[in-house]
């Protein structure tokens, strides 16, 4: 019995000894199992190429009987693909966007983005190549911010990021302290994607009518470069901004005997340079926002060609605060001072219809979000009280997913005369949808 006794405790002394083996065994085995998968980890490479995309369909439709061929206002479909590349001494980005346009009834290939960017030096970024510019404070009002706009975008229903339209350019930032100065050349000047009649129609002096002509109206464009500019710091809690630009009208602002001299006169970009300055601040649990530009038409300096636009100074002030919990509200107002304007009324061969000397104008912005921030509900109101004309821009915008977006809204514009900035556009009121799917 004794011997049994000792076997027992013996068995139970190797089987012990098994277990602590084998646990020692496994546990160094798991360590090992964990260094190596740590190891793995740390050693995969994330990969530098970055592809995404998303594919919409869109329509939108006229409330008016309007002059334009078509009754549709948009009507696309479309698919975009981004393209990043990351590497350790540069990043590169490809945005194409390729979509059946019902309304102009062709297939169009449009490159949104095809640039590289580098820091050469700890002082210095550049990024060259076709790019998106912006900056300035105004809230769908540009002072300063001189580089091309989507219009036909804007008011037809696509998203917002087609407001702002690319160029080639080469922009460099440089840094000292608290500094930043940035400097743009587009070497071909790249005009606004303006009204010409081809989606909407608008009022022509010439005609004294609506008219939306189906090939847009000729345009005598300009190969020439434009240079933007601006040196920007933060004084305590104000960030200050000046800015600079050479260039030309971003509309066609002109119009002059074509050098054959066998044509009618013929639209053109007129040279134009501008200064300006703004200021961007935290006040009253807000932002408050000012901003001023001086437009200097150089090609009528002193006003008295009728053919070309005046000089004219612009103000900006605005406001953006949180009303109640996702409820924000943002207010602007915003004044265009025509200079030489005596002059412009002396020799305008219609002085019954040229813009008051001071254009008034606010706005005001809506925004509610609900449903953990999926469902948005915005709405943006201009008003000018000197024009007596206004646009409204409703919108609702619906994630139902991390894949699918839903979007409506409509573009209203109203106004007393046919010729004022936003009356002309009346006849254009339209409503739209978009479904995206994304990837």
């Amino acid at each position: 019995m004794k011997i049994i006794n000792n076997l027992a405790v013996i068995n139970a002394l190797l089987l012990n000894i098994f277990l602590l083996l084998f646990s020692t065994s496994a546990s160094a085995s798991n360590e090992s199992n964990d260094d190596w998968a740590e190891a793995w980890v740390e050693q995969a490479p994330a990969s530098p190429w970055q592809v995404t995309g998303f594919i919409e369909a869109a329509y939108g439709q006229f409330l008016q009987t309007n002059v334009t061929e078509h009754n549709a206002s948009l009507n696309e479909l479309k698919a975009r693909i981004n393209i990043d590349y990351s590497h350790e001494l540069f990043d590169a980005s490809g945005k194409l966007d390729s979509y059946y346009d019902a309304v102009l009834t062709k297939t169009i290939f449009h490159t949104r983005e095809l640039s590289i960017s580098a820091s050469p030096f700890s002082f210095v970024d550049i990024k060259a190549g076709r790019q998106v510019l912006t900056w300035g404070t105004g809230d769908y009002l540009f002072l300063n911010d001189l580089f091309a706009k989507d219009w036909q975008s804007f008011f037809s229903g696509r998203a917002d990021e087609y407001l702002k339209a690319p160029s080639n350019s080469i922009r460099t930032n440089w840094f000292y302290n608290a500094v930043n100065f940035t400097l743009v050349w587009t070497p071909e000047f790249t005009p606004d994607n303006y009204i010409n009649g081809e989606r909407f129609s608008f009022y022509s002096p010439q005609a004294q009518q609506i008219v939306a002509p189906a090939n847009g109206f000729p345009v005598n464009k300009t190969h020439k470069a434009q240079w933007s500019a601006r040196l920007k710091t933060r004084i305590n809690d104000i960030e200050v901004s000046l800015y600079g630009y050479q260039g030309f009208w971003p509309t066609p602002e002109g119009t002059k005997q074509p050098a054959t001299n066998t044509m009618q006169n013929q639209a053109y970009f007129p040279a134009l340079n501008t200064w300006g300055v703004s200021a961007t601040t935290p006040f009253k649990s807000g932002i408050l926002n000012v901003e001023y530009a001086s437009y200097n038409s150089i090609e009528d300096s002193e006003g008295t060609n009728n053919m070309i636009a005046n000089g004219q100074h612009k103000f900006l002030i605005g406001y953006e605060h949180e009303l109640a919990k996702n409820l924000t509200a943002n207010v602007q107002y915003y004044l265009e001072r025509t200079k030489d304007y005596q002059a412009l009324v002396n020799n305008s061969q219609l002085p019954e219809q040229v813009v008051a000397e001071n254009r008034h104008l606010v706005t005001l912005r809506l925004s509610y979000r609900a449903l953990r921030q999926t469902l948005t509900y915005s709405m943006f109101a201009f008003y000018s009280p000197s024009d007596k004309d206004g646009y409204l821009k409703p919108s609702v915008n619906y994630q139902y997913n991390d894949q699918w977006l839903f979007s409506a809204g409509a573009n209203v514009f109203f106004g007393e005369d046919e010729f004022s900035f936003f009356g002309q556009l009346e006849k254009n009121t339209n409503a739209w949808l978009r479904a995206r799917y994304q990837y």
